[in-house]
């Protein structure tokens, strides 16, 4: 019995992050990917459960006992997938290794302990001795490099290159306090790709992934490199935090809707005077609703009278 895994469930970005840890590990060792699915379809509302129940992190631990590869937490151990051969170990050891390289990278509490760890042994060194001050400088900013590297990758998703929830929490509220301090104009652009669901059911999860990938591909080519900023929030949800006003903004959405050949519902909100980062995201999510009311492939910008509406499923 080995442990490939162990990661601590707190939030819903933690579970999603499981699922896709179990799903590589799934397609590494050669099992059912359908079949999994279905299974962790079933066994995260049970996880998500006993999180809600006992009140603190869960921690689950990712198993292959001989043929079987198994999911554990608390007294429950619950197969996901079954081997039908048993896997080589230097393939079960480079599942473990980047699993744990990966899970590791996702946690900012550990990214930050490791950067005041650095941080600390670098001052230590300078003041043990001044003739090593040069060579400590250069190290110094090798480590600062890393460090900035280090966030931006934990900032990442991983499959689309895009900023992950994350990168788009952070970087929408830098963008409305300096958009409303200098008085720029910003809109808040929300994606949603129709029908994703229907996809992955019927085509699985690597088509699922490549249609994600090109959902990326065209909100990059959408936008100004190193300017506006293009998200993955989770699934299939997608945003752009564009430094523009709604004309620009509406421009961008005929292109991605081109691109995506009409599969994907967007909501446009431009940024007031009086908005905070809740209210602007809430009249972005209501008219990206209103849009796949009035029959998804298109967008709805919140200059337009909109009455309110019940929240579609989003597939």
């Amino acid at each position: 019995m080995q442990n490939l895994l162990s990661l601590t469930i707190i939030v819903e970005p933690d579970r999603q992050r499981l699922v896709r840890f179990a799903m590589e590990a799934v397609e590494a060792l050669g099992a059912n990917v359908f079949s999994a699915t279905n299974r962790l379809d079933n066994l995260l509302p049970q996880l998500r459960d006993d999180g809600i129940r006992a009140h603190i992190p869960v921690e689950v631990n990712l198993v292959l006992n001989d043929l079987s590869l198994n999911l554990s937490w608390g007294d429950r151990h619950e197969t996901l997938a079954i081997l039908t051969a048993p896997a080589a170990p230097d393939i079960v050891t480079a599942l473990t290794t980047r699993l744990k390289h990966a899970s590791e990278l996702a946690d900012s509490t550990l990214l930050k302990r490791r950067n005041e760890q650095i941080t600390a042994d670098l001052e230590s060194a300078k003041q043990r001795a001044r003739a090593e001050m040069e060579q400590l400088e250069t190290l110094l900013e090798t480590k600062k490099n890393e460090l900035q590297q280090s966030i931006r990758t934990s900032q990442t998703d991983s499959l689309t290159g895009l900023y992950n929830r994350g990168g788009y929490d952070m970087r929408l509220h830098e963008a409305v306090l300096r958009c409303q301090r200098q008085r720029e104009a910003l809109c808040l652009m929300l994606f949603d790709l129709d029908k994703f669901k229907e996809i992955n059911d019927t085509f699985g999860h690597q088509v699922g992934d490549e249609f994600l990938k090109r959902m990326a591909n065209a909100l990059r080519a959408a936008i100004r490199e190193h300017v506006d900023h293009a998200c993955r929030m989770g699934g299939d949800e997608f945003a752009i935090v564009l430094f523009s006003d709604l004309t620009i903004a509406k421009r961008v959405a005929d292109k991605v809707i081109a691109s995506m050949e009409g599969k994907v519902s967007i909501g446009i909100a431009q940024l007031q005077g009086i908005d905070t980062v809740e209210t602007l995201i809430k009249r972005a999510d209501t008219v990206l609703y209103e849009a796949k009311h009035r029959g998804r492939g298109q967008f709805v910008a919140d200059d337009e009278v909109v009455e309110p509406k019940t929240a579609e499923s989003k597939n």
